[in-house]
C-alpha cells in the first residue's frame, strides 16, 4: 500500500507540478502581453516637417511623471545633412523646462510637477530654412522613459520582475488617468451647470 500510495504521489505531484509550470508560463506570457499594450500608448516617435519658423508639438500630461524627449533636425531631401533649431520646452504656467539654441540633436528630460499641457517648441532661423527641415522627435513618458534596464541591474532583478515592476506602474498611471479624465468631466459638467443656470435666469 505504502508503495502504491508513493507512486500515486510521485505521478499526481508531478502532474501538478507540470500544470503549475504551465500556469506560471501563461501568467508570464500575459503579464508581458498586458506589459506591452499599456506601455503603447505612454511613447510615441513624430517625424514631421517644419514649414513655418517655430512649430509646437503639446502633450497632456499628469504629475509626478517622467518626460524623456530625443529629437534631431535634418535636411527635408537630404537626411544625411543636420539642420539646426533652437528648442524650448514650457511647463502649463509657461516654466521653461529646457532650451538649446543651433542644436541639430539632442535630448530633454524633467519630471512633471503639475498636470497640464506641456509643449515643445522648435524653432529654426528663417523661413527658408523652414521649408528643407526635417525634425524627429520621440517622446516617451512615464514607464515607456524610465531606464529598466539600469534598475535592473542595480537591484539584480530578473527578467519577470522587471516586467511586474512595468505593470505595476503602468497600472498606476492608467489609473491616475482616470481620475484626472473624471476630474476634468466634473470641472466639465459644473461649467455646464453653470451655464445652464445663467440661460435659465
Amino acid at each position: 500500500y505504502k508503495v502504491i500510495a508513493v507512486n500515486y504521489c510521485v505521478t499526481v505531484c508531478s502532474r501538478t507540478r507540470l500544470q503549475l509550470m504551465g500556469m506560471k508560463r501563461l501568467m508570464t506570457q500575459t503579464l508581458l502581453a498586458a506589459s506591452l499594450l499599456l506601455v503603447a500608448p505612454l511613447a510615441w516617435a513624430l517625424e514631421f516637417e517644419m514649414q513655418m519658423q517655430t512649430k509646437c508639438i503639446y502633450e497632456e500630461i499628469n504629475a509626478n511623471v517622467l518626460v524623456v524627449g530625443d529629437f534631431k533636425a535634418f535636411h527635408r531631401d537630404h537626411p544625411e545633412v543636420p539642420e539646426t533649431v533652437d528648442v524650448r520646452v514650457e511647463d502649463p504656467h509657461s516654466l521653461v523646462l529646457f532650451e538649446g539654441h543651433g542644436k541639430n540633436e539632442g535630448q530633454f528630460a524633467f519630471t512633471t510637477k503639475t498636470a497640464g499641457e506641456y509643449k515643445a517648441c522648435f524653432t529654426v532661423r528663417d523661413l527658408q530654412t523652414a521649408y528643407q527641415t526635417k525634425l524627429k522627435l520621440d517622446w516617451r513618458t512615464g514607464v515607456a522613459a524610465t531606464d529598466w534596464g539600469a534598475i535592473a541591474k542595480k537591484e539584480h532583478l530578473d527578467a519577470l520582475t522587471v516586467e511586474l515592476r512595468k505593470l505595476e506602474d503602468n497600472i498606476r498611471e492608467v489609473y491616475s488617468e482616470m481620475l484626472l479624465l473624471q476630474q476634468r468631466e466634473q470641472e466639465m459638467r459644473d461649467i455646464s451647470e453653470q451655464t445652464n443656470t445663467r440661460v435659465a435666469w
